[in-house]
């Protein structure tokens, strides 16, 4: 696949070379840019060749595009780490309660063994408030503070 890119890139390469050697006196010609809004006087830039706008516009579009994509890979970057950790805290509550249930369970085996019966179940702590407050604590990329 990596071969297919290089390739297809020194295609692309050669076809915008040979656009501007066979059109090398169309792009030669200079043209001044003038700006004319109503509230300001008229402004005019220096006299450009046609050649050096196309590339500044291939340019300005090649960089606008490169910040949209590092944009976007710092955000999903973001939220993968966001999601991380809720699993890992997720991850650890679950063990904090299967050892909980580990001991609740052979306290009421060792009690049902002596012929004592445990009338009050110890006490949980309830999941999704635990979740909630963990929650809170994790910076959220998506919303604007």
């Amino acid at each position: 696949m990596r071969y297919i890119k290089v390739f297809l890139l020194a295609i692309l390469f050669f076809l915008a070379l040979v656009f501007f050697f066979q059109n090398q006196g169309a792009l030669s010609q200079s043209m001044v840019l003038t700006l004319n809004l109503f509230f300001i006087p008229a402004m005019s830039s220096i006299a450009l060749p046609f050649y050096f706008l196309v590339i500044a516009a291939f340019a300005c579009g090649a960089l606008m595009t490169l910040g949209f994509l590092v944009w976007d890979k710092v955000n999903l970057t973001a939220r993968l780490m966001k999601q991380k950790w809720q699993i890992s805290s997720l991850e650890r509550e679950l063990e904090k309660s299967k050892k909980k249930l580990g001991a609740d369970t052979a306290r009421a085996q060792f009690l049902s063994k002596n012929g004592k019966a445990d009338d009050q179940p110890a006490p949980v702590a309830p999941v999704a408030a635990t979740a909630a407050a963990e929650e809170s604590l994790v910076p959220d990329p998506d919303k604007q503070h």
